[in-house]
């Protein structure tokens, strides 16, 4: 002290001043004589320390730091003093850190290497540092999805390509998360393809499906319809997406375009058939045809095919002569198929009773429609129109008779026989005087081997029910015959055994003329009146052939088939069992004839003329109704004409004018 009050008070001025030792640093430091004194006396000093004490100071990390997950942190994590100063000349040095992550989430902010320095010296134990944490924030990246068909346009039951991408969603860091593991695609509400893995495609991830645009199988299970044509939405469904990830879309969807796929169509129905009796004037027609997917006569040129029980079908019926009733069905489905589990082919049928009423005969034409019907659609299929005549007629005189043998190779059904294996056959049957009654008798032998034995069966008819022939060409005459029947195995003739009765027999045959090596005829046998088209149903067939019995020519013997039934007065008896048949009528002259072939057409008639005289040739083709539809002038008789190629199908007759000579013919027009 400069001054001090003695014991004995006296005042004592001192000179000079205490002192402290060196430093700035927190700590305590002496407090020293320093240069204190008084001339008149000794000092005895007494000393104590001077101490620094840490400076408070408050360090605050900036609040909302963040960035995208994947991304790069930044280069120093903000912060700032919110308390206390720095001594002059100190300054921060080191840097804040943050807690260990990179998944999405926050992250506290640390103050892991932050300090105060003075140049290059450490002064933070100088300070009463205080550092306030605040949160980091990583942020889910934003990626985007979309999904692609290819085509855009696709018939039913062919191939598309579903592909999905997540643009930026390949994994932003190595050995991190993508931003989804997998897809599901759907057709409307069908699911087609469930867990399709999205691999790196560069930065982006792709999930690729391809597959047949087809229902669930079996038929009709889970059923959704969601692929019936017309325009479908196509979904990518996300699955798992990543927490670290934001996709803008888990559902992207897409337009696809189904079109209706290609059928085939076989008709196998009623193409000629008699009233019960001369006297009757209906009968009962059944229309029936086989409906085929394109793949089963085009398996290369479209390997995928549908399931036809999606194909719907229409029979339209219309008289040729306009004399008749006509018929319709409605879009009938295609419900059983020829061979089970072969859902390429499937069968539809549909029954009217035709009533000729007063005629002798009437020709229907069957128009079959598949798909479509002008605007009107229906169904996964379509086919173009195909149209048939069928022939009602009142039978006057018909038989068929014949026996021999044929050689299946292609037998099938249960008791199919054994290739390479005759099938013997015997029958004679006609209609009796009055017209009214079939009668007579058929009988068939076929083999099998059963458990290593070779069996001996038997079908033996027992209630004939129908037949109809077709005698248009004397020598291609063909009938078509059902009668009830049992099976019997006479493997052992004295110890025959049945195998059931009130079976059908469904017989078709051809007589090509005499001697008979060209004939040919298919049986079936089927429970009652089963469809003896399905292959199920069939006991046995004789030639099982692209999904239906067809005929065989005989390994010998001989067919006749006749009828007493003619229409005109100088043709032979004319029907047909495809087609009605043409009538040439007598020329008025002998001096001059008209040929033509074909008759009936699919496309155009040819006629050859034969006259003594060389005068030109006049013609008027009227339709149906009476209409002319064409007229030609100046026809030179020594050459040949062709014309009908542009006729719509129907009945047309031609009149060929020479001279005071005149010739009628009537000309069939039939579908391709």
């Amino acid at each position: 002290l400069p001054t001090g009050v003695l014991a004995n008070g006296e005042t004592v001025s001192f000179t000079g001043a205490l002192n402290r030792a060196v430093g700035e640093n927190v700590g305590p430091y002496a407090i020293g004589l320093g240069s204190l004194a008084n001339s008149n006396y000794t000092i005895t000093y007494t000393g104590a320390n001077f101490t620094i004490t840490q400076r408070p100071i408050t360090v605050t990390a900036t609040t909302g730091q963040t960035k995208v997950y994947g991304a790069a942190d930044p280069v120093a994590y903000t912060y700032g003093i919110t308390s206390g100063t720095l001594a002059t000349g100190d300054a921060f040095g080191g840097a804040p850190s943050r807690t260990a992550g990179e998944p999405v989430g926050t992250y506290s902010i640390l103050q892991n290497s932050l300090t105060i320095k003075k140049g290059l010296v450490d002064m933070y134990l100088n300070y009463n540092f205080i550092f306030v944490s605040n949160l980091f924030s990583i942020t889910k990246a934003p990626v985007t999805s979309l999904i692609t068909i290819t085509p855009t346009t696709q018939q039913y039951s062919d191939m598309v390509t579903y592909t999905t991408t997540i643009t930026g969603g390949a994994a932003l860091i190595a050995g991190g998360p993508q931003a989804a593991a997998s897809a599901t695609f759907k057709v409307g509400t069908q699911t087609i393809a469930t867990n399709v893995t999205l691999l790196p495609d560069g930065l982006n991830l792709k999930a690729t499906y391809t597959g047949a645009l087809l229902e669930p199988t079996p038929f009709g299970t889970a059923s959704t319809g969601q692929m019936s044509p017309g325009n479908q939405i196509i979904t990518a469904v996300i699955n798992n997406p990543d927490g670290n990830y934001t996709i803008n879309n888990l559902q992207p969807t897409t337009a696809l375009t189904i079109t209706q796929e290609d059928a085939t169509v076989d008709y196998t129905g009623d193409q000629i058939i008699a009233t019960s009796s001369t006297t009757a004037s209906t009968a009962t027609v059944t229309l029936k045809a086989n409906i085929s997917d394109i793949n089963v006569t085009n398996p290369t040129g479209d390997a995928n095919p549908g399931d036809i029980r999606n194909a719907k079908v229409k029979f339209i019926v219309t008289t040729l002569s306009g004399a008749a009733t006509s018929y319709s069905s409605t879009w009938l489905p295609v419900t059983t198929l020829v061979t089970a589990g072969d859902t390429r082919t499937g069968t539809v049928s549909y029954s009217f009773i035709a009533n000729i009423a007063t005629a002798t005969d009437e020709e229907f034409t069957v128009r079959i429609l598949v798909g479509k019907d002008g605007m009107d659609t229906k169904g996964y299929y379509v086919a173009g129109e195909q149209s048939t005549v069928v022939t009602v007629y009142k039978p006057t005189g018909d038989f068929i008779t014949g026996g021999g043998y044929i050689v299946p190779i292609a037998s099938a059904g249960t008791f199919a026989s054994d290739a390479g294996k005759k099938t013997n056959f015997g029958f004679n049957v006609k209609y009796g005087s009055n017209g009214s009654n079939l009668k007579g008798n058929m009988n068939v032998i076929f083999r099998r081997t059963e458990a290593g034995v070779l069996r001996t069966y038997q079908i033996k008819a027992n209630a004939l029910q129908s037949l109809a022939v077709d005698a248009r060409n004397p020598k291609r005459q063909t009938s078509q015959f059902i009668t009830k029947s049992n099976l019997t195995d006479i493997t052992n003739p004295l110890l025959p055994v049945s195998l059931g009765g009130n079976l059908f027999l469904y017989v078709n045959m051809v007589d090509n003329g005499e001697p008979g090596i060209n004939d040919s005829i298919s049986f079936v046998l089927v429970p009652s009146t089963s469809d003896p088209a399905i292959l199920s149903n069939i006991m046995y067939s004789s030639n099982w052939v692209s999904s239906k019995t067809q005929q065989m020519k005989l390994g010998g013997g001989n067919l006749v088939v006749h009828s007493g039934f003619s229409v005109g007065t100088t043709t032979p008896a004319v029907r047909t069992m495809a087609i009605i048949a043409p009538v040439q009528a007598a020329p008025l002259a002998t001096s001059f004839t008209a040929k033509v072939l074909p008759n009936p057409s699919p496309n155009h008639f040819t006629f050859l003329f034969s006259s003594a005289s060389g005068n030109e040739i006049k013609m008027n083709v009227m339709d149906n109704r009476g209409r002319l539809i064409e007229q030609r002038q100046r026809i030179s008789p020594k050459q040949s004409l062709q014309i009908g190629r542009q006729y719509l199908p129907g009945i047309y007759y031609v009149e060929f004018l020479q001279g005071t000579n005149k010739v009628m013919i009537k000309l069939l027009k039939i579908g391709n």
